[in-house]
């Protein structure tokens, strides 16, 4: 396969010419979806916006912690008081600084008829937001919420441009390091900004290329026509990538949680001895080998080791396919004709389209005949896929949580009162029907109380009761993989795999 790769690069038009673009270019495997951050669902577009806009705070660091951005200081004299003082050297792109009126605007209108934003929630949070001056604000909360403060990470936006419409109009203004420049269909061009306040990022441009086929972007980074690819190269290719001189491949751990997850409402799934029985009879190190090439790590929960509320005490299921087919006989369904072809049950695995994402799956379903478990793989178009998940219509699935930095996080996935509807499918990620009044309650907990210490133990125990009950198959932490072109300085990955060292990154069109 890598020298099959090699020779059709050699043939192929783009490989042989140089990269004429000046700008330093990043290819992503989806087009983004839209450039406002009150609207910013879509990973490509967290991705760019997160350059245009910037926020009294950011959470794309080098190791998730949230750290100060537009304001030069957070205070919390209570537990629903936050007081913030904006920078004085802090401007929109077109020359404007940033006010508190921005600040209120943006943060007051999410909810509000007329824009709606998917983060109203932070505005209802809310009981009062005063404007002290023109660089100070008082908020006060209704109630305690500690992801607060993770919350004033949204970008700020100019109440000028945006107030009186549901989004932005014209091309978007932020505070960010890069300004908007251009958009072509799904390619977005940004430029350096002068004004920055801790300094005008090395690179003049940035060009954002959307190329969806895997082959394609493979191609552009071994022809030079592309700078950097982040998370958009299939592992099993990256023999072909470290083998080329004249690229670079860094990785290092993330924050993003891939999982199977079960329909609890299943007549075969709710039985906690078939759920810990799949648990056993997946080989999760040999598929890390084989398919990521050894580039993750196993999970135990939604939380990664890196992260400060890990908790590493809790039930682990390793490989055993013995102890599974044991706990399937416990659980009523013995094997029917012995090591005989006949299964124990049939049951049905939906996953997306993609072709790494089946090719895994088919993978788990074979290790789990090995058990006695007869697994149908059938993959969908992402929005048939995504639509059966919300309605609860699968037996089993997998999914990723790509950034998973605030525990809070753990209540929109578990909390009883996050179960889904027939009415209203957006009403939480509980897809799979979970229920349990101490998780709950501990997660009413974990969102009111804000002493890290106090939070840590009661995540502690979220993660020991959930990896008990199992409502989900924790598979591994996937690794964030980044290729560049030789001639990049300065470049890191971060655990939620955002953009942020681009402000320092530089590379040399001497080495192109």
């Amino acid at each position: 396969m890598k020298f099959l790769l090699l020779a059709i690069c050699l043939g192929f038009i783009g490989c042989q010419s140089q990269q004429s673009d000046p700008a330093f270019v990043v290819l992503l495997d989806s087009a983004p979806k839209g450039l406002d951050p009150r609207f910013a669902t879509s990973d490509a577009s967290a991705k760019i916006v997160g350059l245009l806009h910037a926020g009294l705070v950011s959470t794309d660091t080098r190791n998730g912690t949230p750290e100060l951005e537009l304001a030069e200081s957070v205070e919390q004299p209570d537990d629903t008081t936050y007081l913030v003082k904006i920078r004085d050297d802090v401007f929109f792109h077109d020359g404007t600084p940033v006010t508190a009126q921005d600040v209120e605007y943006t943060y007051m209108q999410l909810g509000s008829d007329l824009v709606k934003s998917p983060y109203a929630g932070t505005s209802r949070r809310i009981k009062t937001f005063t404007v002290v001056d023109d660089k100070n604000i008082r908020i006060e909360l209704k109630e305690p919420h500690a992801p607060f403060f993770t919350d004033l990470s949204m970008g700020v936006v100019p109440k000028a441009q945006c107030d009186g419409h549901k989004e932005c109009p014209g091309n978007p203004i932020g505070a960010g390091p890069f300004k908007f420049v251009s958009q072509e269909g799904a390619d977005v061009r940004l430029a350096a900004f002068d004004k920055y306040f801790s300094g005008r990022p090395k690179i003049d441009e940035v060009f954002f290329k959307t190329v969806k086929d895997d082959n394609t972007r493979l191609l552009a980074l071994l022809g030079g026509s592309a700078n950097l690819v982040q998370n958009a190269v299939a592992p099993i290719m990256l023999p072909v990538v470290e083998d080329t001189p004249k690229l670079n491949v860094e990785s290092d751990s993330s924050f993003k949680y891939t999982y199977i997850a079960f329909n609890l409402e299943h007549p075969i799934l709710s039985n906690l001895l078939v759920r810990k029985a799949m648990a056993h009879g997946i080989n999760r190190r040999a598929i890390i080998d084989y398919k990521f090439k050894g580039r993750a790590a196993l999970a135990t929960g939604l939380l990664s080791p890196a992260h400060w509320a890990y908790e590493p005490n809790v039930e682990k299921y390793p490989y055993d396919p013995e102890k599974a087919k044991q706990l399937l006989d416990e659980a009523g369904y013995p094997d029917p004709d012995g090591d005989g072809p006949k299964p124990r049950f049939e049951i049905e695995f939906k996953v997306s389209a993609s072709k790494f994402r089946k090719a895994m799956a088919t993978l788990i379903a074979h290790q789990l005949a090995e058990i006695g478990i007869q697994v149908t793989v059938r993959s969908y178009e992402w929005g048939t896929f995504y639509n059966d998940v919300k309605s609860r219509n699968f037996a089993i699935t997998t999914l990723q949580w790509p950034s998973v930095l605030e525990p809070s996080l753990y209540r929109w996935i578990f909390h009883s009162s996050n179960i889904p509807t027939p009415d209203n499918r957006a009403a939480g990620a509980n897809r799979g029907a979970y229920r349990n009044s101490r998780v709950d309650e501990l997660l009413d907990q974990g969102n009111r109380e804000t002493n890290v210490e106090k939070r840590r133990q009661i995540y502690s125990e979220v993660q020991q009761i959930l990896a008990r009950e199992l409502p989900y198959i924790s598979l591994w932490h996937e690794d964030n993989i980044a290729v560049m072109k030789r001639g990049s300085e300065g470049y890191f990955i971060t655990p939620n795999a955002r953009f942020e060292a681009l402000k320092q990154t530089s590379f040399s069109a001497a080495d192109e």
